[in-house]
């Protein structure tokens, strides 16, 4: 694989910054920096599959996109490269769910005050604004049903002081904002603004539609290289799964209702459902861990994938020189393994093994600081197993499935098992999981008892 020629980092506290755990790559110039394709060790079309779908539709369809995979897994910077490939056709609008709702609780109407307030505000941006007549009756009926008016909204601490150039933000954007801080931040709150607009989604629904409409037929006209909006909502990956479960199929034929093609992310758990995600959405495009082991089924414990593992190590390579970071490159493979393909469990560890060697006074990543590393992350996982857990885990190791039911949902939710895909679909159990004595019990007794 080869790597572009830039300074990599030379010292811990450099390696340190440069593998950022609970950061995606995003900005433009750091994913041109760090960016390693890792299509061929997923074995996944799921980057392509979303590309042609937007390739194939025409000015003035739509379509509804789920983009999946294991939280970590680089969903987020793929979702990125979408964004960059796609600009020059689409008006593209990423939206980081987890910073205009609360994730652990989200209903679809949050969802579409969401979308309607960025796409306003970007279309403002671009000087392109809604029709005053369509603008003034929507704004009409959200007073009346929500019983706000403009002094009960300029009122509001935070929400006009937050914003710039207030002044000019119509009334409606103003009472969006308002409402979705509401939602986010009372309980209270979020259960009567819900109910309020869905006694009135189909208004709610036909306005905010007229409104896109009328938006894009503007952007189409002063950009006509433009298919139409593009937008996409990412986190959604991170809502539990009994409310994924809620989001994503009760609530199904509302998330693609809105007259624009929007990609969610999805909790890879909502795949685990008999309810058949792609009943109603058609086929997901999934991001799976990269596959580090050698498939057999037959085999309990499976055999490391020489190229799945030097993919893996090439995100650390990408970043670091290996000679002056690491005592020796095994180490890096020993981390590599202990990632089971999961590209933030491995950025975690090398972390934590860089705070490790600078406290202990190392210049270099030893054997005994990478270790050290594993463990740590091993044990967050003890932590977080419930004890029941573990004889459903030790089966996955046996039969490199899972059932479609809540507890492997929660399961894969945890990264305590994982997808890895392509020509075949197979699940196996998180390397550092393995370590558990609580596992490896489990994992003898059912062995025993077949």
């Amino acid at each position: 694989m080869t790597l572009l020629s830039f300074n990599r980092a030379t010292t811990l506290k450099e390696a340190f910054h440069a593998c950022p755990a609970e950061r995606a790559l995003t900005d433009g110039d750091e994913i041109e920096k760090y960016y390693v394709d890792l299509s061929q060790v997923r074995t996944t079309e799921a980057i392509e599959g979303v590309s042609s779908k937007l390739d194939f539709l025409t000015p003035g369809e739509y379509s509804t996109i789920l983009f999946t995979g294991h939280r970590g897994c680089g969903k987020t910077t793929e979702l990125k490269r979408i964004q960059s490939r796609w600009e020059k056709e689409y008006l593209v609008i990423f939206i980081n769910a987890s910073e205009e709702i609360d994730i652990n609780d989200v209903s679809y109407t949050d969802l579409y005050l969401v979308i309607i307030k960025q796409v306003e505000s970007e279309l403002r941006r671009l000087d392109i604004h809604f029709d005053a007549k369509l603008l003034e009756s929507f704004e009409s009926w959200f007073k009346e049903t929500t019983k706000e008016t403009e002094e009960t909204v300029e009122k509001s601490i935070g929400i006009t002081a937050s914003i710039e150039g207030s002044a000019q933000i119509p009334f409606i954007a103003k009472l969006w904002a308002k409402l979705l801080s509401q939602i986010k931040g009372s309980n209270t709150q979020r259960i009567t603004i819900r109910q309020t607009l869905e006694q009135g989604i189909s208004r709610l629904k036909a306005g905010i539609n007229l409104l896109l409409g009328d938006g894009t037929d503007k952007l189409r006209r002063k950009f006509p290289q433009y298919k139409g909006l593009l937008i996409i909502l990412d986190t959604l990956d991170r809502v539990p799964p009994h409310v994924g479960d809620h989001l994503f199929f009760d609530y199904a034929a509302q998330l693609q209702e809105l007259n624009c093609t929007i990609i969610y992310t999805v909790p890879i758990s909502a795949l685990y459902s008999a309810k058949h995600l792609s009943n109603t959405f058609g086929s997901p495009n999934i991001v799976p861990s990269v596959n580090i082991y050698e498939l057999d089924r037959q085999q309990v414990h499976l055999n490391s994938d020489q190229k799945g593992l030097e993919a893996i190590a090439s995100l650390i390579e990408r970043r670091v020189e290996v000679e002056a970071i690491f005592e020796s490159r095994q180490q890096l493979l020993e981390l590599a393994k202990a990632s089971s393909g999961h590209v933030r469990q491995l950025m975690t560890m090398m972390q934590t093994a860089c705070l490790t060697a600078h406290g202990r006074g190392h210049t270099k990543l030893t054997a005994e600081d990478i270790d050290y590393a594993i463990k740590q992350e091993q044990f967050n996982f003890e932590r977080s197993i419930p004890n029941q857990h573990y004889p459903l885990i030790a089966q996955v190791c046996l039969d490199k499935n899972m059932n479609k039911d809540e507890e492997s949902q929660i399961m894969l939710f945890g990264t305590s098992v994982l997808e890895y895909n392509g020509k075949e679909r197979w699940n196996y159990v998180n390397s550092l999981v393995k370590k558990i004595d609580a596992f490896q019990k489990a994992l003898q007794s059912t062995v025993t008892s077949i």
